[in-house]
């Protein structure tokens, strides 16, 4: 099977030290999916529907901060090395015309995949989050919670390799209250990141993005870009910011993985963003193409 060339990232300081200490660490559970990551883990064993996601509290009709309180869980810790320190912009009502950036992500809400084939709902995770923090809730980065989320995307659209398919992601957060998202495919990183771009500026919610081949899931929670999205569509993504949430593992194929809130250029991200290709399925609407999880209004 035909294995992608090992990408290259601009050194950082301290990344011997971290290679040793997660591989000390990590033994062979590095890699997610059989082709791209090497063997997968199996999911520890889990209760029925119901009873898993007992914990994944509603928190409206589709539109985040309606309905309940949110979720009453508590913050798993401090927020973990690398993550900005900085909140950007939200959507203003007066946009200036101009170069544009927005920044949706929070300190304290990202969480890594706690098992090799959770990078789907680990991303949910994050994303709630996200969405939770800037509404005044807490954050939930208990095992607890991305197990439950990992239940329910898989009951709403598993995937062959054990793991979900992005529908499960988009479906799930709908089903939780977090406003509609959706799957989308383009023919291009250009033209997926032009679309989710104007996503997250008309919605205020994070998008995200299918890297890997489609084997592992990233959240995209803001953006820069040439001009305003929100007051023409002749704009150009010059770099967007991205939580992976195989950080702070290291891929003997795909590398180290940078810290939540990284702002990766649009010109780097075919390193990783890489057309829809699974050895597990063939998936005609999606092969060869880049998919991504959109906010709909």
């Amino acid at each position: 099977m035909y294995a992608p060339p090992r990408r290259t990232r601009t050194s950082r300081l301290g990344s011997f030290v971290m290679a040793v200490g997660v591989l000390a660490l990590a033994g062979g559970t590095l890699l997610a999916t059989a082709s791209l990551l090497g063997p997968a883990l199996t999911p520890p064993s889990s209760d029925p529907l119901a009873a898993a996601t007992a914990s994944l509290v509603v928190i409206g009709d589709g539109s985040p901060g309606e309905g309940s309180a949110g979720p009453s869980t508590t913050d798993a810790g401090p927020s973990l090395p690398g993550e900005s320190p900085s909140v950007g912009p939200s959507p203003s009502a007066t946009p200036t015309p101009g170069p544009f950036s927005m920044d949706l992500y929070r300190p304290g809400a990202f969480i890594g995949e706690l098992t090799p084939i959770w990078c789907l709902p680990a991303a949910m995770q994050v994303s709630a989050n996200i969405m939770d923090l800037d509404k005044g809730r807490k954050a939930d980065r208990t095992r607890a919670r991305q197990q439950a989320l990992f239940t329910l995307s898989r009951s709403l659209a598993p995937a062959p390799d054990k793991a979900a398919e992005p529908e499960g992601w988009a479906m799930g957060l709908t089903r939780l209250g977090y406003g509609k998202f959706d799957v989308q495919v383009r023919g291009s990183i250009k033209a997926a990141i032009t679309t989710a771009a104007k996503a997250i500026r008309l919605t205020g919610r994070p998008a995200g993005l299918l890297v890997w081949k489609g084997a592992h899931s990233w959240v995209m929670s803001g953006f820069k870009a040439t001009a305003d999205p929100a007051r023409t569509n002749d704009f150009t993504v010059t770099a967007v910011y991205i939580e992976d949430v195989w950080y702070p593992r290291f891929s003997t194929i795909w590398g180290y993985s940078d810290p939540p809130d990284t702002l990766v250029p649009v010109s780097r991200l075919s390193i990783d963003y890489k057309p829809w290709k699974r050895p597990q399925a063939r998936y005609p609407a999606k092969d060869g193409k880049f998919v991504f999880i959109i906010p709909v209004r």
